[in-house]
């Protein structure tokens, strides 16, 4: 089993990418203060990417996906949930959870008539 340290990547290009980014991002601000978190904001960049990355490099098995990302299932189904649901506009949300609920289970109706 690999240690936590062997993992552990000295200075590397995307390093060096997300430096420049928040750098590049604290220029155009031009001394205004950051409308969000700027934590939540760079992972949120970064994660999508690396999860869709991931994914395609293992033929979308998420089983596959999560253990190389040192993730649970569950929690990499999450994530690929709010990604998709970050990507989709408000209305387009509603028109598809409207539609979901719809054809999600059909209601069984008792009747009292007997069968010949």
């Amino acid at each position: 089993m690999k240690k936590e340290d062997d993992c552990m990547l000295g200075e590397n290009d995307v390093a060096k990418y997300v430096r420049k980014a928040v750098s590049d991002y604290f220029k155009d601000l031009d001394g205004e203060t950051p409308s969000c978190a700027m934590y939540d904001m760079v992972m949120n960049c970064v994660e999508k990417p690396l999860i869709e990355a991931v994914l395609q490099h293992v033929g979308g098995n998420q089983t596959r996906a999560a253990e190389l990302l040192g993730l649970n299932r569950n929690t990499l189904r999450k994530k690929i949930q709010q990604h998709r649901t970050l990507d989709e506009p408000s209305n387009l949300r509603s028109n598809i959870r409207s539609e979901h609920k719809a054809v999600q289970r059909p209601q069984l109706v008792k009747t009292n008539e007997k069968k010949n």
